[in-house]
C-alpha cells in the first residue's frame, strides 16, 4: 500500500474505511510508517492503512486503485 501512496502523492483521491467512512483529500506529504496523510479542507488526516478499504484515484475521473 505505501508503494501506491508514493505513486499517486499530491493527487486528489477518495478514501473509504471499513466503516463505510468516505474522506476527500490530496495525499499529503512522506507518508508516515504504517499509514497516509491526507490533506482535507479542514487540515490534515492520518488514515491508517489497516482501516483503508478502497481508495479511489479522483484526477480524471472516479478509478479505483485498491
Amino acid at each position: 500500500m505505501e508503494h501506491l501512496v508514493r505513486r499517486y502523492q499530491g493527487e486528489p483521491v477518495e478514501v473509504m474505511d471499513h466503516y463505510g467512512r468516505v474522506y476527500r483529500g490530496i495525499i499529503d506529504g512522506d507518508p508516515p510508517p504504517g499509514g497516509m496523510m491526507l490533506r482535507t479542507r479542514f487540515g490534515r488526516r492520518f488514515i491508517p492503512f489497516f482501516l483503508i478499504a478502497a481508495l479511489f484515484l479522483l484526477r480524471f475521473r472516479r478509478r479505483r486503485i485498491f
